[in-house]
């Protein structure tokens, strides 16, 4: 990224980007990724429809004690759509006390903490884990860029208000001068993307506005 770094001190989130030319005005220097704008126009195969976890319905954690005293590996028996099904459970003891069970996939025998139903599963096996199941992938992995989420988490992190143009507050005196502007050199990185990001959208915008107007 081009620009200064961070003031240790705290500042605007202006100033972060002091050395950067604004992608919402004009060309550009050189893109973050060279496949950032032809992430725009997909012209490939049709992408196959995503299944979410939260779409699927699912069998929770097993019991993370056995109603027969302290077993570490048992087998329970569940009915599923009228198909008996035979999964087995492990459990392991907490450092800090208690214990925690998961399932064995009847499928890949991999072990898991939910288990989800479905009717096509390899195997014949009317449950299945995350990845044998579709594989389901999380909803929040394909709501917003990562960038986002990263610049979101350490803005809460700093005490600042949410917002690349959001002002930062000073640095706190318990925290050290050295791991505050690492905090903010890792914010601008991840601001920087966000703002690559808007103007490539907008640079594809006007093109397709430009081809619009020729024809």
């Amino acid at each position: 990224m081009r620009g200064h770094p961070p003031s240790p001190e705290g500042g605007s989130a202006s100033s972060i980007f002091s050395g950067l030319r604004s992608p919402l005005d004009g060309p550009v220097g050189t893109p973050i990724s060279g496949s950032m704008e032809a992430s725009l126009r997909w012209s490939g195969a049709p992408r196959p429809r995503r299944r979410f976890v939260d779409a699927v319905p699912k069998v929770g954690p097993p019991p993370a004690r056995s109603p027969l005293g302290d077993l570490a590996r048992e087998t329970l028996v569940l009915v599923v759509g009228g198909a008996e099904v035979e999964i087995e459970i492990e459990r392991q003891e907490r450092p800090n006390g208690g214990a925690i069970g998961y399932w064995h996939c009847p499928v890949c025998d991999r072990r898991c903490c939910a288990l989800f139903v479905v009717g096509n599963a390899s195997a014949g096996s009317p449950v299945a884990c995350r990845l044998c199941a579709g594989p389901l992938d999380y909803r929040s992995r394909h709501v917003l860029h990562p960038a986002m989420t990263k610049a979101a988490k350490l803005r809460k992190k700093l005490g600042a208000a949410p917002g690349p143009l959001s002002k930062l507050p000073p640095r706190p005196p318990h925290w050290r001068s050295d791991y505050w502007a690492r905090t903010l050199a890792e914010l601008a990185a991840a601001e920087g993307v966000i703002a690559e990001l808007l103007g490539a959208t907008l640079r594809e915008v006007k093109r397709r506005k430009a081809r619009l107007d020729g024809q």
